[in-house]
């Protein structure tokens, strides 16, 4: 009888284990602070949830890789991040889940979402993911300097006009680099928009010979160049943007919540003298939205317990991540109670802001993205003429973006 009990006992926590379904999700490793939060946030899921377990497991290096490699593999986790910038390429070759039929079958509040953001992550009218925060670019700049060259301070009112004006006030009486600047194409597109150019024509060519996008570009390259009240990070001392502006070394910089956090644990001091303002505006208001997923793989042998964690994840989770690692909420819901003032310019960003993300016939812009920025940088040092760059990108740039 005893041996019977025993072996009732071994079948029922045998059965009991059979009937948790693990889950396991993968993103890149980030700082100390994020990583404490995500696994507080698996923690939190895994207490209330007997009948799914999660594991967190980040991958270092070159995560878009690893994930491809690992699904070829057929070892990919069950949910990872998905980048907006390559988010299409995976949507192109099958590896996510369409989330469509989950979102209206448990009436998942999609429209508690910012609409670009949700944009990010579509792909021929079909939902890939759901995004777990983002961040946009905004002004950033130091009152310090403004009230010392009695300069009036950049609003989100501002057009390029007004900025540049302020700009060239600062170094009309004295403040040698009013801005810092980078050659990175990511940083110009928010330029293109509001000047009502275009990024790609129709036929997934390249936009940018285009009279309003050559325009925009111009501008961009003056600042530097012409006006010369604009330089890169590494002629200022600095690895890059958030560094500059924390050095002190300049006055504004377009740059996004990422240079909030840096200031606050590196240079505390400028953050008092620091004011936000949304990016100036043309024709258009533009700024952009880099963004990440929650997506599903779409091999997974466990869709319904993984769709259970993503709504955990986007919603409880979110907030966690919100409250504890101070980035921008991607729910309208929680960014209501989002009461960090510093935000506001980032969140109002939201309702205009362009994914970084451009379409090509392949899905992949990497190449281009690579070459766009090395004429860029060559444009920075008056090395090429606008002209000649923009020739060798419409000569080169179908091939750039063919698989």
């Amino acid at each position: 009888m005893k041996k019977l009990l025993v072996l009732l006992v071994i079948f029922a926590f045998s059965v009991s284990a059979l009937a948790v379904i693990n889950i396991k999700i993968s993103g890149w490793p980030g700082n100390p602070i994020e990583e404490g939060v995500i696994k507080s946030i698996v923690e939190k899921f895994n207490e209330t949830h007997s009948d799914i377990q999660v594991e967190w497991t980040p991958i270092p290096g070159d995560f878009r890789q690893m994930i491809i490699t690992q699904f070829s593999a057929g070892t990919a986790p069950d949910i990872f991040y998905v980048d907006t910038f390559w988010f299409e390429e995976m949507a192109r070759q099958n590896m996510l889940l369409p989330l469509d039929l989950y979102i209206k079958r448990d009436n998942f509040d999609i429209d508690d979402f910012y609409p670009s953001l949700v944009q990010a992550f579509s792909y021929k009218g079909r939902i890939y993911g759901i995004p777990k925060d983002f961040s946009t670019l905004a002004l950033y700049y130091n009152k310090e300097i403004f009230d010392k060259y009695g300069v009036e301070y950049p609003t989100s009112e501002d057009t390029w006009f007004d900025f540049l004006d302020k700009a060239l006030q600062l170094k009309r009486k004295g403040f040698e680099t009013p801005l810092v600047l980078a050659p990175d194409f990511n940083r110009l597109i928010p330029f293109v928009i509001a000047a009502n150019g275009e990024l790609v024509k129709g036929d997934l060519n390249t936009g940018l010979t285009e009279p309003n996008s050559r325009f925009a570009i111009q501008f961009y390259l003056d600042l530097v160049n012409k006006y010369k009240v604009a330089q890169e990070p590494a002629n200022l001392g600095a690895g890059w943007i958030g560094e500059a502006f924390g050095k002190e070394a300049v006055a504004m910089a377009m740059t996004g919540p990422w240079t909030l956090g840096y200031l606050r644990g590196q240079y505390p001091d400028v953050v008092d003298k620091t004011g936000i303002v949304e990016m100036p505006h043309l024709i258009n208001h533009a700024t952009m939205v880099y963004t990440v997923s929650w997506s599903i793989n779409r091999n997974t042998r466990n869709r319904d317990a993984a769709w259970e964690v993503v709504k955990f994840l986007t919603k409880e989770g979110q907030k966690m991540f919100v409250e504890g690692a101070g980035v921008l909420a991607s729910r309208k819901s929680i960014a209501a109670a989002d009461t960090d003032p510093m935000k506001e310019a980032f969140y109002a960003g939201a309702a205009y802001a362009i994914p970084w993300r451009v379409p090509t016939p392949s899905g992949i812009f990497s190449k281009a993205n690579d070459q766009i920025n090395s004429k860029l940088k060559d444009l920075f040092y008056d090395k090429i003429s606008l002209e000649q760059a923009l020739n060798e990108i419409q000569t080169n740039y179908m091939s750039w973006v063919s698989e």
